[in-house]
């Protein structure tokens, strides 16, 4: 029996996720891997990062629902049940019947099988309401959100109370790891954890910055509509939001140059480093290279961008994204090759320590991370910045200028681990430092991930 293109796509991400399950690879390299062999690209990859995103929630409905206990199921049928639990709750605009019909023919020919994952997806659906429900006066157990202001309404509470259980409605209904919420609760207000879970739960939008060295964001808007993107410019008109599924590198605005894909977050980020032309930068954890773009732009390719990271294949993709938007004034370098590549003069005016994190302000955009990340973690990765910022005073000469930056939201990353280098470096003075939530965007201010920069000065 041929699938229906819609079949093979859940077939591709239900390949991937098993994949995934079993530890072979991150979900980032499995659809890259897999996506070129798609139906769509768009829905594999919203079926693999929905499941991956959303799998405490989608287990503890399916357990409720349907009476099962998700450890003794077959892993292959657990991620079919997965599959088809998430397209029920969050994409209502596929018909469920299309659904389960679908879903369970992939379970194989035994009858046994496609029955049982047949008869589990059914006692879901009954315990559906309504997919497209607004919050106003629902009960918050019985309400999941999913495409804000709408979610999915359950005709009984199957979820925990978030007045008197807030740790275990956020955990659950967000599928966060609970020690995590527990740790936000500490630090912030409801209404912020709230926002916070909403945010890191989006499926995040397509940011596009516009490469300025030959282009402006209108401009571009412009360009991209004439190869059938539609793209909506911000407030300020210096970067754009694409609605479309289109596979980007096959824009031949991509292929020549015109943009490159960064969150808001990370742009203002970079602009916090307030580099001229001519100016010399080192950017000591460079990879994927958003930032290290960002500045060439800002110096407007003139000057020079000392590049390194210790990852050399990541340092590739900084290499390929120069050239492709025709960058000049970077040079990549492995991080024991620096001092020869400055050469006598070996203390710069601006030093980028963009360290690496635990990632909790950019979890919309790696979905898997909640799964790794373990709070036995949280110091070692402390101390490995720590280590980095030490490494990077040493680079900054007289009145230079440190940007330390973290795509995470956790204090001891951030102001606390800051806090206590100044008072260990009392030649450092603290400019300015910012603090950014993850946000899921409104009419005035795109959709963003979360993060932290601070800017030093030597004196």
């Amino acid at each position: 029996m041929k699938m229906s293109p819609a079949a093979s796509n859940r077939a591709l991400a239900a390949e991937i996720l098993l994949s995934w399950e079993e530890g072979r690879r991150t979900a980032a390299e499995l659809l890259e891997q897999t996506l070129p062999h798609a139906e769509s690209r768009g829905q594999v990859t919203d079926l693999v990062l929905g499941v991956i995103r959303n799998r405490t929630l989608l287990d503890t409905l399916l357990a409720a629902a349907a009476e099962m206990k998700p450890a003794f199921v077959e892993k292959d049928l657990m991620i079919l049940l997965r599959l088809g639990a998430y397209e029920l709750v969050f994409c209502p605009d596929t018909a469920d019947y299309a659904i389960l019909s679908e879903t369970a023919s992939l379970a194989g020919r035994q009858a046994r099988r496609r029955g049982f994952v047949n008869a589990v997806l059914r006692r879901l659906q009954r315990a559906i309401e309504d997919r497209r429900r607004p919050e106003e006066g629902t009960d918050p157990r019985c309400w999941i959100p999913t495409k804000i202001p709408l979610g999915c309404l359950l005709k009984e509470p199957l979820l925990p109370e978030p007045s008197t259980q807030p740790a275990d409605y956020y955990s659950t209904v967000f599928s966060m790891p609970k020690w995590l919420v527990e740790r936000w609760l500490q630090d912030y207000d409801l209404e912020a954890l709230r926002q916070i879970c909403l945010a890191s739960n989006r499926i995040p939008s397509i940011i596009l910055q516009p490469n300025t060295l030959k282009t402006t964001a209108p401009r571009l808007a412009e360009l991209l509509k004439s190869e059938a993107v539609q793209a909506e410019l911000n407030a300020e008109q210096t970067m754009l939001r694409i609605h479309t599924r289109r596979y980007l590198p096959d824009l031949w605005t991509f292929q020549k140059g015109y943009f490159f894909v960064q969150d808001p977050t990370a742009a203002k980020t970079a602009a916090m480093l307030p580099v001229q032309p001519g100016s010399v930068v080192l950017d000591l954890c460079a990879a994927p290279g958003g930032k290290t773009l960002q500045l060439a732009m800002m110096m407007k390719n003139q000057g020079r961008i000392i590049a390194a990271d210790a990852d050399s294949q990541r340092l590739r993709k900084v290499e390929e994204n120069c050239r492709r938007l025709e960058i000049t004034c970077v040079q990549c370098v492995q991080p024991e090759q620096i001092k020869q590549t400055l050469g006598a003069k070996n203390k710069v005016q601006a030093v980028l320590l963009d360290v690496p994190c635990s990632n909790t302000g950019v979890m919309a955009r790696r979905a898997e991370v909640r799964w790794r990340l373990k709070p036995e973690t949280i110091p070692e990765l402390v101390q490995r910045q720590k280590d980095l910022l030490e490494q990077a005073a040493g680079w900054v000469r007289k009145y230079g200028l440190l940007l330390y930056s973290t795509c995470s939201i956790l204090p001891e990353e951030n102001q606390l681990l800051v806090q206590e280098f100044l008072r260990n470096r009392k030649e450092f003075k603290l400019e300015k430092e910012e603090l950014t939530l993850p946000f899921c965007g409104s009419k005035e201010v795109f959709a963003h991930d979360g993060g932290y920069a601070a800017l030093l000065r030597k004196q």
